[in-house]
């Protein structure tokens, strides 16, 4: 076999270990396994002994059979080379669930608890989440920031395993960061236990501590953003848990385990959803903060204008459907503008705006703002959702009453603050971010996230006009009591019907001295006017905000 083919089957078979090593997940991925295939194929190709005539019948087969162990002995060094070298933490940090317990590898966990796991910290330092030696000696995981300790999350590597930063951010909280790769090898190698990184997050305790105490433990979910920035300065949830008690570490007492599980089988039986953390994960109707995203789709289409009249006569027949108006300001008045529709939260003109504007192009506005993605963040977040099922938005009924914000909408808190902040940054949407950075526990700066635009959801022009019809909205319309002396504010109630039960209050709004500058979401289920109930909420926060 000629030098140059067997030259070839080598260059081949190093391209192949590093493609298999970048594109697959681990050492038991079918694709990884069909690569070693190929593998042991050009290995063969490239090593198989090349034997004269002259060589006997025996040798040859000798020889043949002790080149094949030879490529076997390969395959088995690169698997084990995988395994050891580059699957290592992988393998190392799995977590497996027994259906009542999380099983994880003692070992790590004890090393990560001798190695003092590290931070977290609100915006000002204040301490979210630390470890702490008890009186016995052993480490224990605290979370001494009730507002805002379900951000944190739980750490119980003895039962539950992590949930939300406290697993987003495990592996810089256990001391892993690519920015220092090889000082933390070198630790590895000496075996040294290499202190866990502080997460220094974006959260202003105080606006976090005054969200927390106004939603008062009823149902609901509350985002405060920069909307230039992305950066949240307070999500706030409730109900919630409290992670303390679910703090069990590898060392704890039986005594410990026997109540960290019986809290769990609480949360588990008392079915609020305690363990939801409301503003990403949780998903409802939005009522009438949705037209703003109606309204963005007819401005930037070119279908409307904020002038343009439309017909209020106090009820709408669509199909079957008969769509009764409880919002006109005047019962004897039944011409108003797009941007008094709004103002006054009309749903006969939004079911008209709807249908005009079609399925195809709600749907593409819906879109742009992110609906039916999962939108980049530090916590897992459920997409918001336009229709549950495809159909729904072929009815006119069905489209009619989605574009005012009701029919089959699902929509998350931060989905909803994200576009309020699309309206007041020119149409583009920056990514959320609740870490700031990483950092040592002396203060060394290992990791700074930076703003980042995430989309661009409507033109410049109509965010302009959007911001100017929700100013109006605060100005004249339904949203008067967000009024602050002195500051620019718009927003939009909403009051979604959600069958027999009440309904869910909505607020979104922004507001600045200069220019509008906060955003915040509100949402409490359940709790009946949005003008009556969520507003007041949100005007507090935007107040709160601008006196940072």
């Amino acid at each position: 076999m000629s030098w140059f083919i067997r030259t070839a089957a080598l260059v081949a078979a190093t391209a192949i270990v590093a493609y298999g090593v970048a594109t697959t997940e681990d050492r038991t991925d079918p694709r990884w396994l069909a690569l070693l295939l190929m593998l042991a194929l050009l290995w063969g190709i490239a090593l198989w002994p090349s034997l004269g005539r002259q060589v006997r019948t025996m040798d040859r087969t000798m020889v043949h059979v002790v080149a094949a162990f030879g490529v076997g002995f390969l395959l088995v060094g690169a698997q084990l080379v995988r395994v050891q070298a580059l699957d290592r933490e992988r393998i190392q940090s799995r977590i497996y669930s027994t259906g009542t317990e999380v099983v994880a590898d003692p070992r790590r966990q004890a090393l990560e608890e001798e190695s003092q796991r590290g931070r977290i910290l609100a915006s000002d330092g204040t301490v979210i989440a630390e470890t702490q030696m008890g009186d016995d000696g052993r480490p224990r995981r605290v979370y001494p920031f009730g507002p805002a300790a379900y951000l944190a999350g739980y750490y119980s590597p003895a039962l539950y395993g992590a949930t939300n930063l406290e697993l987003s951010y495990d592996a810089a909280l256990s001391g892993r960061s690519e920015a220092r790769r090889l000082r933390e090898w070198v630790d590895g190698i000496l075996n040294r236990p290499t202190p866990g990184y502080d997460i220094v997050l974006t959260i202003d305790p105080e606006l976090q501590s005054q969200a927390d105490r106004l939603l008062g433990g009823r149902p609901g979910g509350i985002v405060v953003l920069d909307a230039h920035t992305g950066a949240v300065l307070a999500m706030a949830s409730a109900p919630t848990f409290d992670p303390n008690q679910l703090s069990v570490g590898t060392t704890a007492s039986e005594e410990e385990l026997t109540a960290a599980r019986t809290y769990w089988e609480s949360l588990q039986q008392s079915n609020d959803g305690r363990l939801v953390l409301r503003p990403t994960q949780g998903r409802y109707p939005p009522g009438s903060t949705f037209k703003t995203i109606t309204l963005a789709g007819a401005l930037e289409s070119g279908l409307a204008t904020l002038d343009k009249v439309y017909r209020d006569e106090g009820a709408l027949t669509v199909d079957s459907r008969v769509i009764i108006e409880q919002n006109r300001p005047d019962p004897n008045r039944v011409s108003y503008t797009l941007e008094e529709g709004y103002g006054y939260s009309l749903n006969v003109v939004f079911a008209q705006l709807g249908l005009e504007l079609g399925a195809s192009r709600l749907t593409e506005a819906a879109q742009r703002f992110g609906f039916g993605e999962p939108i980049p963040f530090d916590l897992p977040v459920a997409p918001s959702a336009l229709s549950v099922s495809p159909e729904h938005l072929t009815s006119p009924a069905g489209l009619a009453e989605t574009s005012f914000g009701q029919g089959q909408l699902l929509v998350t808190p931060l989905q909803m603050a994200l576009v309020t902040a699309a309206v007041v940054n020119d149409g583009q949407i920056a990514v959320p971010r609740l870490v700031d950075r990483i950092q040592t526990p002396a203060g060394e700066v290992v990791d700074q996230r930076q703003p980042e635009t995430w989309r661009r959801a409507m033109s410049a022009d109509t965010a302009a006009q959007i911001e100017r019809a929700m100013r109006w909205s605060v100005e004249q319309g339904y949203a008067s009591g967000a009024q602050i002396p002195g500051a620019i504010v718009g927003g939009k109630t909403g009051t979604a019907e959600v069958g027999d039960r009440p309904p869910h209050a909505w607020f979104i709004g922004f507001a600045g001295r200069e220019e509008p500058q906060y955003v915040v979401a509100v949402v409490v289920e359940n709790a009946g006017s949005g003008s009556e109930v969520a507003l007041p909420i949100g005007k507090a926060l935007l107040e709160a905000a601008l006196q940072r």
